[in-house]
């Protein structure tokens, strides 16, 4: 099992882990600044309706734009500190060795999964754009989105990687 979030975690000893450590938690620093200016645009929002009776124009639409982006990006940082959600029910009678084997098969799985939803994204980026798919009432390109959240499937798909290969180090005695 997991830390607590509230646990610092120490990065990983090699630079190419600590990297990943770095840019993953920066990457879940952008998210939490996004919740944080979708959050006071709510409540600006929420608080004009109640003084005026109208609220902000399409700020459903940026919230639904923005929790996408902020939770992709928090993605990576998961799969870093290992707090991803596991169930080890029919694994906990498993020696260790065998364990660590799972758990390095899971990662990269992940890490095959993430990579190939990147890949789409950037053709659904790609594809959005030439046809200017835009919301309703902001008429906000939607690709918008998509691109921002190409970078953080793509670096879930290296933290994920990573975590396969310090799973399947650990394994061995």
């Amino acid at each position: 099992m997991a830390e607590s979030l509230g646990t610092p975690l120490p990065p990983p000893p090699d630079a190419f882990g600590r990297w990943l450590f770095y840019l993953s938690r920066g990457f879940a620093a952008v998210g939490g600044m996004i919740l944080v200016a979708i959050t006071l645009m709510s409540v600006a929002s929420i608080a004009s309706r109640f003084l005026t009776s109208k609220g902000l124009q399409g700020d459903f639409e940026l919230v639904q734009l923005g929790c996408a982006v902020a939770v992709a990006a928090f993605l990576p940082w998961g799969q870093m500190r290992g707090s991803h959600v596991m169930v080890d029910f029919f694994t906990e009678r498993l020696a260790q060795r065998s364990k660590h084997a799972l758990d390095a098969l899971g990662a990269l799985l992940l890490a095959l999964c993430s990579a190939g939803v990147a890949w789409r994204m950037v053709i659904g980026t790609l594809e959005l754009r030439a046809s200017q798919e835009s919301s309703m009432l902001l008429g906000v390109p939607t690709w918008y989105a998509t691109l921002l959240m190409t970078p953080s499937f793509a670096l879930l798909a290296l933290t994920a990687l990573y975590s396969a290969w310090v799973k399947w180090q650990e394994r061995t005695p």
